[in-house]
Protein backbone atom coordinates (compact mmCIF):
# COMPACT_ATOMS: atom_id res chain seq x y z
CA UNK A 1 0.00 0.00 0.00
CA UNK A 2 1.14 3.42 -0.52
CA UNK A 3 1.02 6.11 1.66
CA UNK A 4 -1.48 8.78 1.71
CA UNK A 5 0.05 11.50 -0.27
CA UNK A 6 -3.07 14.35 -0.78
CA UNK A 7 -1.29 15.96 -3.17
CA UNK A 8 -1.05 12.86 -5.20
CA UNK A 9 -4.48 11.67 -4.26
CA UNK A 10 -5.87 15.25 -5.63
CA UNK A 11 -4.18 14.23 -9.18
CA UNK A 12 -5.64 11.29 -9.73
CA UNK A 13 -8.31 11.91 -8.49
CA UNK A 14 -7.89 15.01 -11.14
CA UNK A 15 -7.36 12.80 -13.81
CA UNK A 16 -10.28 10.59 -12.71
CA UNK A 17 -12.62 13.45 -13.02
CA UNK A 18 -11.53 14.18 -16.43
CA UNK A 19 -13.35 10.93 -17.78
CA UNK A 20 -16.90 12.07 -16.30
CA UNK A 21 -17.80 12.07 -20.27
CA UNK A 22 -16.63 8.04 -20.35
CA UNK A 23 -18.55 5.87 -17.72
CA UNK A 24 -16.78 2.56 -18.29
CA UNK A 25 -13.33 4.36 -18.40
CA UNK A 26 -14.32 6.45 -15.08
CA UNK A 27 -14.97 2.89 -13.56
CA UNK A 28 -11.92 1.46 -14.77
CA UNK A 29 -9.92 4.67 -12.94
CA UNK A 30 -11.72 4.04 -9.96
CA UNK A 31 -10.47 0.69 -9.42
CA UNK A 32 -6.80 1.97 -10.30
CA UNK A 33 -6.83 4.19 -7.87
CA UNK A 34 -8.59 1.88 -4.90
CA UNK A 35 -6.33 -0.53 -5.74
CA UNK A 36 -3.28 1.84 -5.45
CA UNK A 37 -4.15 2.55 -1.49
CA UNK A 38 -5.66 -0.93 -1.11
CA UNK A 39 -3.35 -2.92 1.74
CA UNK A 40 -2.68 -6.14 0.57
CA UNK A 41 -0.74 -7.33 3.34
CA UNK A 42 -3.11 -5.67 6.30
CA UNK A 43 -4.88 -8.24 8.56
CA UNK A 44 -7.73 -7.12 9.96
CA UNK A 45 -8.64 -8.39 13.61
CA UNK A 46 -10.50 -11.15 14.06
CA UNK A 47 -13.34 -9.61 15.65
CA UNK A 48 -13.75 -6.67 13.30
CA UNK A 49 -16.94 -6.68 11.60
CA UNK A 50 -17.15 -5.43 8.02
CA UNK A 51 -19.83 -3.10 7.72
CA UNK A 52 -20.91 -4.85 4.01
CA UNK A 53 -21.26 -8.65 3.01
CA UNK A 54 -20.36 -6.94 -0.44
CA UNK A 55 -16.65 -7.11 -2.31
CA UNK A 56 -14.34 -4.48 -0.55
CA UNK A 57 -11.22 -2.54 -0.45
CA UNK A 58 -9.51 -2.93 2.89
CA UNK A 59 -8.61 1.72 2.36
CA UNK A 60 -7.30 4.02 4.90
CA UNK A 61 -10.79 5.92 5.82
CA UNK A 62 -10.37 9.05 4.35
CA UNK A 63 -9.44 7.95 0.47
CA UNK A 64 -13.02 7.64 -0.44
CA UNK A 65 -14.65 10.48 1.62
CA UNK A 66 -11.72 12.25 0.08
CA UNK A 67 -12.74 10.98 -3.42
CA UNK A 68 -16.54 11.58 -2.93
CA UNK A 69 -15.85 15.26 -1.36
CA UNK A 70 -13.25 16.23 -4.36
CA UNK A 71 -15.73 14.84 -6.93
CA UNK A 72 -18.94 16.78 -5.49
CA UNK A 73 -18.79 19.23 -8.54
CA UNK A 74 -18.92 17.00 -11.00
CA UNK A 75 -22.14 16.50 -9.84
CA UNK A 76 -22.80 20.08 -10.23
CA UNK A 77 -21.64 21.02 -13.28
CA UNK A 78 -22.41 17.85 -15.51
CA UNK A 79 -25.56 16.17 -14.03
CA UNK A 80 -26.04 13.98 -17.00
CA UNK A 81 -23.04 12.52 -16.95
CA UNK A 82 -23.11 12.16 -13.34
CA UNK A 83 -26.52 10.11 -13.58
CA UNK A 84 -24.32 8.33 -16.28
CA UNK A 85 -21.69 7.63 -13.90
CA UNK A 86 -23.99 6.56 -11.26
CA UNK A 87 -25.34 3.70 -12.81
CA UNK A 88 -22.53 2.87 -14.25
CA UNK A 89 -21.01 2.20 -10.45
CA UNK A 90 -24.22 0.86 -9.40
CA UNK A 91 -23.35 -2.47 -11.75
CA UNK A 92 -20.19 -2.72 -9.62
CA UNK A 93 -19.35 -5.63 -7.47
CA UNK A 94 -17.89 -3.17 -4.95
CA UNK A 95 -18.92 -1.69 -2.25
CA UNK A 96 -17.25 1.45 -2.72
CA UNK A 97 -18.24 2.21 -6.01
CA UNK A 98 -21.46 1.78 -5.25
CA UNK A 99 -21.20 4.15 -2.02
CA UNK A 100 -19.69 6.72 -4.53
CA UNK A 101 -22.56 6.50 -6.58
CA UNK A 102 -24.81 6.97 -3.98
CA UNK A 103 -22.75 10.03 -3.45
CA UNK A 104 -22.60 11.46 -6.78
CA UNK A 105 -26.63 11.31 -7.18
CA UNK A 106 -26.93 13.25 -3.65
CA UNK A 107 -24.74 16.10 -4.79
CA UNK A 108 -26.61 17.20 -8.34
CA UNK A 109 -29.04 19.84 -8.11
CA UNK A 110 -32.30 20.03 -7.07
CA UNK A 111 -33.24 20.85 -10.44
CA UNK A 112 -32.54 17.19 -11.11
CA UNK A 113 -34.70 15.69 -8.04
CA UNK A 114 -36.73 13.69 -10.35
CA UNK A 115 -34.36 11.84 -12.02
CA UNK A 116 -32.38 11.45 -8.96
CA UNK A 117 -35.87 10.23 -7.12
CA UNK A 118 -36.32 7.89 -9.91
CA UNK A 119 -32.87 6.25 -9.94
CA UNK A 120 -32.91 5.94 -5.94
CA UNK A 121 -36.46 4.08 -6.00
CA UNK A 122 -35.07 2.08 -9.22
CA UNK A 123 -32.12 1.50 -6.61
CA UNK A 124 -34.78 -0.05 -3.62
CA UNK A 125 -36.51 -2.32 -5.99
CA UNK A 126 -34.04 -5.20 -5.57
CA UNK A 127 -32.51 -7.28 -2.44
CA UNK A 128 -29.65 -4.77 -1.00
CA UNK A 129 -26.38 -5.32 1.36
CA UNK A 130 -27.61 -2.77 4.77
CA UNK A 131 -24.42 -0.70 4.09
CA UNK A 132 -26.01 0.03 0.84
CA UNK A 133 -28.94 0.79 1.98
CA UNK A 134 -27.74 3.03 4.08
CA UNK A 135 -25.62 4.94 1.46
CA UNK A 136 -28.96 5.26 -0.47
CA UNK A 137 -30.92 6.79 2.23
CA UNK A 138 -27.84 9.17 4.09
CA UNK A 139 -25.97 10.04 0.80
CA UNK A 140 -28.18 10.04 -2.30
CA UNK A 141 -30.97 12.16 -0.12
CA UNK A 142 -28.80 14.86 0.87
CA UNK A 143 -29.58 17.93 -1.09
CA UNK A 144 -33.18 16.21 -1.54
CA UNK A 145 -33.88 16.63 1.90
CA UNK A 146 -32.77 19.46 2.56
CA UNK A 147 -34.43 21.65 -0.27
CA UNK A 148 -37.48 19.79 -0.75
CA UNK A 149 -37.94 17.83 1.74
CA UNK A 150 -41.51 16.71 1.02
CA UNK A 151 -40.36 15.36 -2.23
CA UNK A 152 -38.17 13.13 -0.10
CA UNK A 153 -41.35 12.25 1.82
CA UNK A 154 -43.30 11.26 -0.90
CA UNK A 155 -41.46 8.54 -2.10
CA UNK A 156 -40.74 7.12 1.62
CA UNK A 157 -45.12 6.84 1.99
CA UNK A 158 -44.59 5.69 -1.98
CA UNK A 159 -42.44 2.32 -0.77
CA UNK A 160 -44.66 2.42 2.43
CA UNK A 161 -47.65 1.91 0.37
CA UNK A 162 -46.11 -0.20 -2.56
CA UNK A 163 -47.34 -3.57 -1.04
CA UNK A 164 -44.63 -5.00 -1.71
CA UNK A 165 -42.07 -6.43 0.90
CA UNK A 166 -38.37 -4.98 -0.50
CA UNK A 167 -39.87 -1.63 -1.14
CA UNK A 168 -41.97 -1.55 2.33
CA UNK A 169 -38.61 -2.51 4.03
CA UNK A 170 -36.31 0.39 2.49
CA UNK A 171 -39.50 2.97 3.65
CA UNK A 172 -39.09 1.29 7.11
CA UNK A 173 -35.76 2.09 7.19
CA UNK A 174 -35.70 5.40 5.15
CA UNK A 175 -38.78 6.67 8.28
CA UNK A 176 -36.55 5.61 10.72
CA UNK A 177 -33.51 7.66 10.00
CA UNK A 178 -35.88 10.76 8.98
CA UNK A 179 -37.47 10.73 12.34
CA UNK A 180 -34.93 12.12 14.26
CA UNK A 181 -34.67 15.56 12.35
CA UNK A 182 -38.47 15.37 12.29
CA UNK A 183 -40.83 18.13 13.21
CA UNK A 184 -43.39 17.05 16.65
CA UNK A 185 -46.81 17.57 14.38
CA UNK A 186 -44.93 14.61 11.86
CA UNK A 187 -44.91 12.18 15.10
CA UNK A 188 -48.70 11.76 14.74
CA UNK A 189 -48.58 10.47 10.99
CA UNK A 190 -45.60 8.36 11.93
CA UNK A 191 -47.25 6.81 15.06
CA UNK A 192 -50.26 6.00 12.44
CA UNK A 193 -48.10 4.35 10.04
CA UNK A 194 -46.25 2.24 12.56
CA UNK A 195 -49.17 0.79 13.94
CA UNK A 196 -50.44 -1.17 10.57
CA UNK A 197 -46.85 -2.59 10.76
CA UNK A 198 -47.21 -3.56 13.86
CA UNK A 199 -49.85 -5.39 13.44
CA UNK A 200 -48.33 -6.81 10.06
CA UNK A 201 -47.70 -11.25 10.10
CA UNK A 202 -44.97 -10.38 7.75
CA UNK A 203 -42.16 -10.84 9.74
CA UNK A 204 -39.41 -9.46 6.99
CA UNK A 205 -40.39 -5.94 8.53
CA UNK A 206 -39.10 -6.91 11.99
CA UNK A 207 -35.54 -5.63 11.87
CA UNK A 208 -36.90 -2.58 10.17
CA UNK A 209 -39.92 -1.56 12.41
CA UNK A 210 -37.61 -1.99 15.20
CA UNK A 211 -35.12 0.80 14.26
CA UNK A 212 -38.59 2.64 13.66
CA UNK A 213 -39.93 2.00 17.36
CA UNK A 214 -35.98 2.89 18.58
CA UNK A 215 -35.81 6.23 16.45
CA UNK A 216 -39.87 6.91 17.82
CA UNK A 217 -39.06 6.12 21.71
CA UNK A 218 -36.06 8.62 21.86
CA UNK A 219 -38.67 11.06 20.02
CA UNK A 220 -41.30 10.78 22.21
CA UNK A 221 -41.37 8.02 24.23
CA UNK A 222 -44.73 8.47 26.30
CA UNK A 223 -46.95 8.38 22.72
CA UNK A 224 -44.79 5.33 21.37
CA UNK A 225 -45.24 3.18 24.78
CA UNK A 226 -49.19 4.47 24.92
CA UNK A 227 -48.99 3.09 20.99
CA UNK A 228 -47.70 -0.20 22.01
CA UNK A 229 -49.79 -0.67 24.51
CA UNK A 230 -52.90 0.29 22.87
CA UNK A 231 -52.33 -2.40 19.90
CA UNK A 232 -51.63 -5.51 22.27
CA UNK A 233 -55.45 -4.81 23.31
CA UNK A 234 -56.48 -4.47 20.25
CA UNK A 235 -54.73 -7.44 19.17
CA UNK A 236 -55.28 -11.05 19.89
CA UNK A 237 -52.85 -12.33 18.05
CA UNK A 238 -49.71 -13.68 20.59
CA UNK A 239 -47.48 -12.87 17.65
CA UNK A 240 -47.71 -9.38 18.37
CA UNK A 241 -46.59 -9.43 21.58
CA UNK A 242 -43.78 -11.05 21.11
CA UNK A 243 -43.12 -8.61 18.87
CA UNK A 244 -43.20 -5.83 21.06
CA UNK A 245 -41.44 -7.50 23.50
CA UNK A 246 -37.92 -6.88 21.20
CA UNK A 247 -38.55 -2.87 21.68
CA UNK A 248 -38.44 -3.03 25.97
CA UNK A 249 -34.99 -1.64 25.78
CA UNK A 250 -35.97 1.64 24.24
CA UNK A 251 -38.26 2.17 27.23
CA UNK A 252 -37.38 3.72 31.00
CA UNK A 253 -38.85 1.61 33.31
CA UNK A 254 -42.30 2.85 34.33
CA UNK A 255 -43.10 2.43 30.57
CA UNK A 256 -41.29 -0.97 29.92
CA UNK A 257 -43.80 -2.41 33.28
CA UNK A 258 -47.04 -1.04 31.64
CA UNK A 259 -46.13 -2.18 28.20
CA UNK A 260 -45.04 -5.60 29.95
CA UNK A 261 -48.44 -5.37 31.95
CA UNK A 262 -50.71 -4.66 28.64
CA UNK A 263 -48.47 -7.89 27.03
CA UNK A 264 -49.25 -10.13 30.00
CA UNK A 265 -53.02 -9.34 29.87
CA UNK A 266 -53.43 -9.78 26.11
CA UNK A 267 -56.78 -11.74 25.25
CA UNK A 268 -55.26 -14.39 22.79
CA UNK A 269 -57.80 -15.70 20.30
CA UNK A 270 -57.30 -18.38 17.24
CA UNK A 271 -56.01 -16.91 14.01
CA UNK A 272 -57.69 -18.38 11.04
CA UNK A 273 -55.49 -19.00 8.17
CA UNK A 274 -56.03 -16.52 5.45
CA UNK A 275 -53.69 -15.03 2.83
CA UNK A 276 -50.87 -12.38 4.89
CA UNK A 277 -52.12 -9.01 3.80
CA UNK A 278 -49.33 -6.32 4.11
CA UNK A 279 -49.73 -2.70 5.41
CA UNK A 280 -51.28 -0.27 2.83
CA UNK A 281 -52.46 3.05 3.48
CA UNK A 282 -54.73 5.77 2.79
CA UNK A 283 -53.52 7.93 -0.03
CA UNK A 284 -55.67 10.73 1.89
CA UNK A 285 -53.90 10.02 4.62
CA UNK A 286 -50.95 10.30 3.12
CA UNK A 287 -51.94 13.86 1.62
CA UNK A 288 -52.10 15.13 4.84
CA UNK A 289 -48.98 14.11 6.15
CA UNK A 290 -47.15 16.11 3.62
CA UNK A 291 -49.04 18.86 3.88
Amino acid sequence: MAAIDLTRLDRQIDHLAALYHDPAAFQAELHTIFSFYHRYSHRKQKETISKTFMRNYDMPDKVLPHIEARLKPLSLQHPQEALALADQLWKDEYYESRELATTLVGNLPISHQEQALAIIEGWMQAPLDRAVADAIIVNASRRIIIEAPASWKSLILKLLDSGKVQQQKMGLLSLAAMIPNSHTDELPGFLSIVRDYLVSPEPAFDKYLQLVIEALSKKTQQETAYLLRAVISDSHDARIGRRIRHYLEFFDEPAKSRILAAIKNQVILPIPQTNKKRPCFCRAFFQVWLL
